[in-house]
């Protein structure tokens, strides 16, 4: 698994194309968070893993939003369309969103968009999510789980160590993401058909985080090749009985 320093040069690489390569396949998850976050005049929300500030338009006026980010790059982007909108209600900052530098109970309401799997310890941010968020305020995650589908759901696991290799992971299941933050959602909204993004909807009650996540043992020839192998070989088996009878 690489860590925070490669994910942030991975971005800071990414930052100048960003929008034109990869919002076309973001923005209705993210309408679908910012719609399940419901934000209220005046209300302070947080949004870690801003990016180049493409769920800032979204957002009323009449908060106060704060965005931290990692990548330098990224946050070069969203300064500049808050500089062209004139954005004043808008706060962006450089951050680790696993160390975050705010007190307890700083914001209203937080959202993760897309943002989970590109970091190494989701864990950690998630509890940094719940610390900085108030009692009884929304946490919103719009992201990306291992889909149902058993042949997409091998396909994800057998392309996980290259996909970390361009920024984000494609092997986190849902309930073992639920099992390590201790998140017990309210709404799980599906974004588009086959499943592959999710928006949950969770309300904080600032309890403690769940077992830390097991990581999968990683072979030369993945499990889910070796998986499909044994499939492939069942049913040369079966034709050959078949044959002889």
């Amino acid at each position: 698994m690489v860590g925070t320093a490669y994910i942030e040069w991975v971005y800071n690489f990414y930052a100048g194309v960003y929008d034109v390569v990869f919002e076309r396949f973001f923005k209705a998850g993210r309408h679908s968070a910012v719609a399940e976050l419901a934000p209220k005049p005046g209300e302070r929300i947080l949004e870690v893993g801003v990016g180049t500030g493409a769920c800032i338009p979204l957002f009323p006026t009449n908060v106060h939003f704060t965005g931290i980010d990692l990548s330098q790059g990224m946050l070069d982007e969203a300064h500049e369309k808050s500089r062209v909108e004139g954005w004043k209600h808008v706060r962006l900052l450089k951050g680790d969103a696993t160390k975050l530098d705010f007190p307890d109970d700083s914001f209203d309401a937080v959202l993760a968009a897309y943002f989970i799997t590109t970091v190494p310890d989701p864990r950690a941010v998630v509890q940094e999510m719940k610390r900085v968020c108030r009692r009884g305020g929304r946490l919103v995650f719009v992201n990306h789980f291992m889909a149902p589908n058993t042949f997409i759901n091998d396909v994800e696991l057998a392309l996980a160590p290259l996909l970390w290799r361009v920024g984000w992971r494609s092997d986190l299941k849902l309930p073992d993401f639920l099992r390590m933050t201790n998140l017990h959602p309210e709404r799980v909204q599906l974004v588009d058909r086959l499943g592959l993004w999710r928006t949950l909807y969770c309300v904080n009650h600032k309890n403690a985080a769940g077992p830390e996540e097991e990581k999968p043992k990683r072979t030369f020839i993945p499990q889910a090749l070796r998986r499909w192998g044994k499939r492939l070989a069942t049913v040369r088996m079966r034709k050959t009985e078949r044959v002889r009878d």
